[in-house]
């Protein structure tokens, strides 16, 4: 098997593994004290590192079932591919995560953006469900972890008045428009492959 391949393969197994050390340490060793918002944020790691693990391990099958709502057939273009599934999961939470944390040193607004990824996230899987009337791999994660723990961190920090009106609205919309560039991203994509499978014809 090639070093690829074997990413492609265990990426979300080893994040599921790394979940629970980073788990272990929130809880016995964390700097920032347990349940404040700084804690919380790092805490959205690891759970999201399970969140994956929900979409690609077990059950999994969450790269087949958006190409399928991609391709809009029965025959389904491989638009999400292995190695963009890899890209955009490491990229934008095991590195993003950590950086808009650590940038939250600077502004309030990037672990907002962060929170509002990862609430997003779930309500997009929750919408999904209703829309195709179908369980997708992922959703399980989302309603108990992804919504609930975004939602509470957002709505905390505008509570407290941690975070003000304007800094709660950019937070907010600069993080569902990240989430959103990657919709926008596989659609492109979607219409690009659809033009190649056509011209082949």
């Amino acid at each position: 098997m090639s070093e690829r391949k074997f990413l492609y393969e265990y990426w979300a197994k080893v994040g599921l593994i790394a979940a629970i050390f980073i788990l272990l340490l929130l809880f016995l060793n964390s700097k920032a004290p347990i349940g404040s918002f700084e804690w919380l944020y790092w805490l959205s790691l690891p759970l999201y590192m399970i969140h994956q693990f929900e979409e690609y391990v077990y059950p999994g099958g969450f790269k087949a079932e958006m190409n399928k709502i991609l391709s809009r057939e029965e025959n389904t273009r491989e638009i999400l591919t292995d190695k963009m599934v890899l890209v955009i999961n490491i990229g934008f939470i095991w590195i993003l995560t950590p950086i808009l944390i650590i940038l939250g040193n600077i502004s309030i607004i990037f672990p907002l953006m962060l929170m509002t990824l990862v609430a997003f996230n779930g309500f997009v899987h929750v919408i999904a469900s209703i829309r195709f009337k179908r369980y997708n791999p992922g959703l399980i994660a989302s309603v108990v972890i992804n919504i609930p723990l975004g939602l509470y961190v957002l709505i905390g920090l505008g509570w407290t008045a941690m975070a003000s009106s304007i800094e709660l609205f950019f937070g907010i919309l600069f993080g569902v428009i990240l989430h959103m560039g990657l919709f926008v991203v596989l659609s492109l994509r979607s219409r690009k492959t659809k033009r190649a499978s056509v011209s082949e014809i």
